[in-house]
């Protein structure tokens, strides 16, 4: 099926993508729903171009030359740039979803794709978003009790030392810490880790639970208690926030 007009106008949609043929056919198609299209042949030139724009969401290949899409994108993370991205590839298994998943994409599509479902998927992550405009890192942080969140850095720090965070779990974290003491459905809290892979269980949403109290625990003992189960309706974050402007 063809894809149409997007209700999303003015929008920016970026493609690193190395394939030549693939490229150009992918910028006409996403032209036609009536986004502005940049693409790039490789990440470096993506990044270079970061210096001077942000896009609203960028289609990241999973399979690059000289470095993968998955570290390309591990660094982004790690740099703060928030904007969503769609990694595409044709290694289509679970376990390669949830790693593409893990290394901070908000939605993963195997190779060969539907136009259609293509578009759809760019829509949600564009209607997920409070505000079109991207924005840059920033130093801006959350107090927790004893413990700093740091969204941008991706980054934990308590007494006991620090603790890295996946792209998924600050996600998770920041929405838990916009709303203290209000309980998020899980669908809520998948959503907001942009996991599509097995979002009809809660099994991936306990682990990543786990996982936050455990780094919680790591920088100090007893924080992570302050993720709270409540039955039968999803979690909740026990804990005072404080949030910290940026320097």
């Amino acid at each position: 099926m063809e894809a149409g007009l997007s209700r999303h106008d003015n929008t920016r949609v970026w493609v690193v993508e190395d394939d030549a043929d693939q490229l150009v056919l992918m910028e006409r198609r996403l032209r036609g729903c009536g986004w502005s299209v940049r693409g790039f042949a490789e990440g470096e030139a993506m990044e270079q171009a970061l210096q001077d724009d942000l896009p609203h969401v960028l289609i990241l290949d999973r399979l690059l030359p000289r470095q993968s899409g998955t570290h390309l994108l591990q660094r982004l993370r790690q740099k703060g740039y928030r904007f969503p991205v769609l990694m595409l590839s044709a290694l289509g298994s679970a376990d390669e979803r949830i790693t593409g998943l893990e290394t901070g994409a908000d939605d993963y599509m195997a190779k060969p794709f539907l136009w259609r479902e293509l578009q759809l998927r760019l829509e949600r992550l564009l209607d997920d978003r409070r505000e079109l405009r991207p924005q840059r890192p920033t130093n801006q942080i959350f107090r927790l009790d004893h413990v700093s969140f740091d969204p941008g850095q991706l980054l934990l720090e308590g007494p006991g030392g620090q603790s890295r965070l996946t792209r998924g779990d600050c996600s998770l974290l920041s929405l838990l810490c916009q709303a203290p003491g209000i309980v998020f459905e899980r669908d809520q809290l998948l959503q907001a880790t942009g996991s599509l892979v097995d979002a009809n269980t809660t099994s991936t949403l306990a682990m990543r639970i786990s996982k936050l109290r455990r780094l919680l625990n790591d920088c100090h003992p007893g924080s992570g208690e302050m993720l709270e189960a409540v039955r039968g309706r999803g979690y909740r974050l026990n804990s005072s926030v404080q949030d910290l402007p940026a320097a």
